[in-house]
């Protein structure tokens, strides 16, 4: 009886396996059969911040035409799937690119801000972003029970979007306009749509941090403030 309980443990044990392992191609209900309830809210924080992403992308282009005319040829749609793949994927298209020199991640967000820099400001700043933040989601876009995420790059990812928008606000030219444009002042109020998207993106990632930190029980090593304000974190 004892062989068979172990017999019955591995097989189960082996059907469970191939059963996650052919999750791509199985229909959506058969799918979930191999997800915990801390995967379903990776999923919905992964593509609610692509959601935020992609609005972004194309905010900074309204506000900063200038830096999409640097590529005669490119759209704000066309910027978007460069970035971010065909609407309803699920997959991600690499973000290394000729016209940044093959850099990427926190690299690519320290050249859009680099003076001399020529290029596409915006595109350089929300591929450096974009990758920065999937390297916290393991470059996944969908969860399964064997998947994990490390909660200090969740941590980390929500302290250097502070930090871009901290260099948004202050990094300027020799004439002392900003490098990139975002929000917009004028006498009757002003546009504070930036700050709102930004401040969804920090409590995704916070919200996620805490999440996996709960879930692994594990804890989450903190920066002060003052010095986030400058030096980017790692997110391996």
């Amino acid at each position: 009886m004892q062989f068979s309980a172990r017999l019955f443990q591995l097989i189960c044990t082996v059907l469970l396996a191939a059963l996650v392992a052919g999750c791509g191609s199985m229909p959506k209900p058969m799918r979930n059969l191999g997800k915990s309830d801390v995967d379903f809210v990776m999923d919905v924080h992964a593509k609610q911040l692509k959601v935020q992403m992609v609005e972004l992308t194309r905010k900074l282009y309204v506000r900063n035409p200038i830096q999409l005319s640097k590529n005669p040829s490119a759209t704000i749609d066309g910027r978007i799937e460069q970035i971010f793949g065909p609407e309803e994927s699920i997959s991600l298209p690499p973000l290394v690119f000729d016209e940044l020199g093959g850099v990427t991640g926190i690299d690519a967000i320290l050249l859009s801000f680099d003076e001399s820099f020529e290029g596409d400001r915006v595109f350089a700043a929300t591929v450096g972003l974009s990758e920065m933040l999937r390297r916290s989601y393991n470059h996944q876009q969908e969860f399964f029970i064997i998947d994990s995420l490390d909660e200090q790059s969740l941590y980390n990812s929500a302290r250097n979007i502070e930090i871009f928008v901290w260099r948004l606000y202050h990094r300027k030219d020799d004439n002392g306009n900003p490098l990139i444009y975002t929000n917009q002042t004028t006498e009757n109020g002003g546009d504070i749509s930036f700050d709102r998207l930004f401040t969804k993106m920090v409590m995704i990632q916070d919200m996620m941090a805490l999440i996996v930190a709960d879930k692994t029980n594990r804890g989450i090593t903190k920066v002060a403030h003052g010095v986030a304000q400058f030096v980017f974190l790692p997110v391996p």
